[in-house]
């Protein structure tokens, strides 16, 4: 019953998280209205996002992302994980990767052959193709590239 849950002349309402910190609202001169709805923390969205992310990094492919993440078809994941991230789980693991690859191309000094094994690409060729393709520039050129620039 909803009006167990409305208070009139509250002058202060102090919040206890879990996690030790405090909230406190007071309402202003105006004797404005103050409306607090609660909203758990850990939706389903949430739930299915967080397990997905902490999830990934001991993921190979799609298929084990899917049964890390707890989900015998594969069917069914890749639905909610379009549901939840608008792309696809092989589209969104190829970006994480990505991202990770063009992280170690301008921040390590690692060789673009050692970049590809690393990163799980079949080949050299194929980690160039796919980097060129999503950066516009080659791995080696985007290097070089950083290296003068820094040198200036």
């Amino acid at each position: 019953m909803i009006s167990n849950y409305i208070f009139s002349d509250v002058s202060t309402c102090t919040f206890n998280f879990s996690n030790g910190e405090k909230a406190v609202v007071k309402p202003s001169r105006k004797k404005e209205l103050v409306l607090v709805k609660f909203i758990p923390h850990t939706s389903k969205k949430n739930v299915f996002q967080e397990t997905v992310v902490a999830n990934y990094p001991y993921s190979k492919n799609v298929q084990e992302l899917a049964k890390y993440s707890d989900y015998e078809c594969l069917k069914t994941f890749t639905r909610h994980f379009k549901k939840y991230f608008n792309q696809t789980p092989y589209q969104w693991m190829l970006d994480r990767k990505m991202e990770e690859v063009h992280h170690l191309v301008l921040e390590s000094d690692l060789s673009i052959s050692e970049i590809a094994k690393i990163s799980g690409f079949k080949s050299l060729t194929h980690l160039v193709n796919a980097y060129s393709s999503r950066f516009g520039i080659s791995p080696f050129k985007n290097r070089t590239l950083l290296v003068s620039k820094n040198a200036i």
